[in-house]
């Protein structure tokens, strides 16, 4: 589902003592466009965010923990090395965006959508994922371990190495993904009722020690 934004966002000039000041004070910012700032190393937790556009934007490193997002959309942005612990995403579209190595553990997501992201070693630990869905991203390396999901959707995705341990794929459409070098536990019980491919599955038929013969 797509961010709900006003036809009109007001610019924003002075982006970080905007959002400083708006956490300090545990206000709300809304209905804003904020363009090409650079928040890199900032810290911002507990800020709530209602109809945000960040175009451009440097967040490298920069800490959100216990923020609260609902129709945000994040374009083109740098968030590489930055913090969410504990965050929460409603109707977000991360578009463009690179995000190697971010934290995003313990985050809730709602009804969001990643497109041509790169998220490579990032780590959702523990986030729970409603309906979220996933399309040119590059997710290798990343770590979704003890998941919860529920209508989540991933289409032409990089998996590789990445880790899902005790995270249930039941159900969950894989045909669309690169699987090479997923770690899952020694059980496998992760894979259980995942759809994949007939090449997809012989590959994982390996990690099984199953021997397939033409």
């Amino acid at each position: 589902m797509s961010a709900r934004l006003p036809a009109l966002l007001a610019p924003v000039q002075d982006a970080a003592a905007l959002l400083m000041r708006a956490a300090r004070d545990e206000e709300t910012v809304e209905n804003v466009c904020i363009r090409g700032a650079d928040l890199s190393g900032t810290r911002y937790d507990g800020l709530r965010l209602r109809g945000v556009r960040l175009e451009n934007c440097r967040l490298t490193g920069s800490r959100w923990e216990r923020a609260d997002f609902a129709d945000v959309v994040l374009d083109g942005c740098e968030l590489s090395g930055s913090g969410w612990r504990d965050a929460f995403f409603e109707r977000v579209e991360l578009t463009g965006c690179k995000a190697v190595g971010a934290d995003f553990a313990e985050t809730g997501w709602r009804d969001a959508d990643w497109r041509d992201c790169r998220l490579s070693d990032a780590v959702f630990d523990r986030a729970r994922l409603r309906r979220v869905a996933v399309s040119d991203c590059d997710l290798s390396g990343a770590s979704f371990c003890d998941c919860q999901w529920k209508g989540w959707m991933l289409t032409r995705t990089s998996l590789r190495a990445a880790r899902l341990l005790h995270t249930p794929l039941m159900g969950l459409d894989l045909t669309g993904c690169e699987l090479d070098g997923i770690a899952v536990s020694d059980t496998h019980a992760e894979l259980r009722g995942a759809v994949v491919t007939m090449e997809q599955a012989a590959m994982l038929a390996k990690r099984l020690g199953v021997v397939i013969k033409a």
